[in-house]
Parts: C-alpha cells; structure tokens; sequence
C-alpha cells in the first residue's frame, strides 16, 4: 500500500489509497473448481468463518467461468460467496488483458502494474456486486464465449500437431521434454518474438524493438508465464507421442490462470491436470506461489490454531 498525495485548492490534501499486490501478504487465489468446492463444502460454514479472516482476491477469469453456470441459485451462491470472502478486493483482471496492461506499462516504463482493469474486470466487479444481473440470457453468452475460447486453443494446437508430426518423422529431432523444448525456443527465438510482438503491437500501437524481448519477458513475470504456458501446451499436445489428446491435458482457461501465479501467495485448485501443468510452468517464477489442491488447502485451514482473546488483544 502507498499514498499518492494531491493538493487541492493550495490547502486541502486529497489522500488516494492504492493498494500494491506485492504489500498485501498470504493472499489466496481460488480457481473455479476451488470455488465450486468451497460452496459444495459439507464444512462451508466454519471455512468460510476462516476464510473471512484471510486475503482472497476474486479473479474476472473464475467470475466468467461461474457465471456460465446453468442453474442460477448456484451461479448467484457461488459468486456472492466470493464477494463474502473477497470483500472488497476488485477482481484481478482477465489474463489476456493483464498481459496487454504489462505490454502498455512497460512500454511507458511505469514502475507498477495495474492488475485490475479494463472492461471485464469492470463488469466481473459489478457481477460480484450484483450477480442477479447474471440472468439465463448472460449465462449463455458467457457460456458461448468460453466454449469458443477453449475451441481456438484446441484447434491451434491440434492444426500444430497435424504440421510437426510429419516433421518429426521426416528426422526433426523431437524435445523430449518440456524443459528441452523451452532450451530450444530459448535459443532461436524468432518464433517467441513473433508471438510476443504480435500482442505487444496491437497493445502499444508500435513493435517491440527486437533488442527488448527478453528484457520483457524477464522483467515481467506474468509475461514469463503466459509465455510458458503456451510452450507447454504445445508439448503436451503437439510434439509427445502418447497422452497428447484434449481430455488429459489442461485447458485454455486453466492454462492462463498461470498469469495469476505472480500475485498469489497461495492458489487452489482442485483440477489435477491444471495442477500439474502450473506446477511444472511456475518453475520459471522468481516468485514461486504454493499450488495446492483444494483438500490440502482445506485441511490446512481447519488445522491452523484458533488465536486466543489474550493474543488478539496483544
């Protein structure tokens, strides 16, 4: 947290809170399927009591993904329990538009990244406010609008697949690992600048200057892993040989919350395959966040020690 200090009228002083992520400590990010236990929660009442008292900060992305919920008294439970224990802390952005915002402020060299605006942060913000207004109508827009997303992902990377395979029986040495396949982008690098540009160009109006593409992606973490996630999906869905297919690898919308990683000291997710893929993508982060599974984390919570009247006081 700082003060930015105005002064008004040559006397008054208007003072403006601005919350820094990297100020608030032990803060927990919950992905949607984390969210769907909590409520579903035989022991929802005494968690959410613990809860209350912890840092949980709402994302847009589980907010889309919740309100394209079919039956409405879940939908609008689910989302006013976020609102409960986020209190009110605005949702961190979508990943792709937290990804234009850190193309914009490192084009501007600003020295903080704001994490919670643009238009579907704005909307998940009055969603959480007012989750009535996710009528059927809304529910299936969102729905639709996910379902796409997710059916871009797949096929970029099943069109991948259908091009390298033929490639790597031709004699293309094919990266055994996700770490090797990491090493050899890392060395030519055209294709990770053309990817990163594109989104830079079209978030800043001008290229990246080529000299400045590593610059970014170790200045800006969030960068680094949405980077990283992209490289995995594509080894995990176009270049192994067993395992590849849709069903055993995380999705689009799983895979961006690797965004989030930066700014969470914990995050909880009860989806193994999501798990297992931002485990192995936040190996790259100079901060690393706790992946837990939604169990661990709730076994944590109800075991931690209840402080005293005497401690509280103090």
């Amino acid at each position: 947290m700082r003060l930015k200090i105005k002064k008004k009228s040559g006397r008054k002083v208007v003072r403006t809170r601005v919350l820094m992520a990297r100020d608030i400590r032990n803060k927990h990010i919950l992905d949607t399927s984390a969210w769907n236990n909590l409520y579903d929660d035989p022991g929802s009442d005494r968690l959410i009591k613990i809860l209350r008292t912890k840092i949980v900060l709402p994302t847009a992305l589980a907010i889309s993904e919740l309100a394209a919920i079919e039956n409405p008294d879940r939908r609008h439970g689910i989302i006013r329990l976020m609102k409960i224990l986020g209190h009110d802390n605005r949702p961190l952005a979508m990943p792709n538009q937290l990804i234009i915002m850190a193309c914009q402020g490192y084009s501007s060299r600003a020295q903080n990244l704001t994490i919670n605006a643009g238009d579907e942060a704005e909307g998940a913000w009055i969603a959480l406010n007012h989750p009535e207004l996710l009528d059927g109508e809304a529910q299936k827009l969102t729905l639709t609008f996910n379902e796409e997303r997710e059916d871009i992902f797949r096929r970029y990377f099943e069109g991948l697949r259908d091009l390298l395979q033929p490639q790597f029986k031709r004699g293309l040495a094919r990266p055994q690992s996700f770490k090797a396949l990491v090493e050899r982008y890392t060395v030519n690098d055209d294709l990770i600048y053309k990817f990163v540009n594109e989104i830079y160009e079209r978030a800043v109006g001008q290229p990246l200057r080529r000299g400045d593409l590593w610059e970014l992606v170790r200045s800006l973490a969030c960068w680094r892993l949405f980077l990283l996630s992209y490289v995995y999906a594509a080894h995990r869905r176009a270049i192994k040989q067993q395992g590849f297919g849709w069903k055993n690898n995380a999705g689009a919308l799983d895979l961006w919350s690797a965004v989030y990683l930066p700014f969470s000291d914990t995050f909880v997710t009860h989806d193994k395959r999501q798990r297992r893929a931002l485990k192995v993508i936040d190996r790259a982060s100079t901060r690393p966040s706790r992946l837990v599974s939604y169990n661990q984390w709730r076994e944590e919570l109800l075991s931690t020690p209840r402080q005293t009247s005497s401690k509280r006081k103090r």
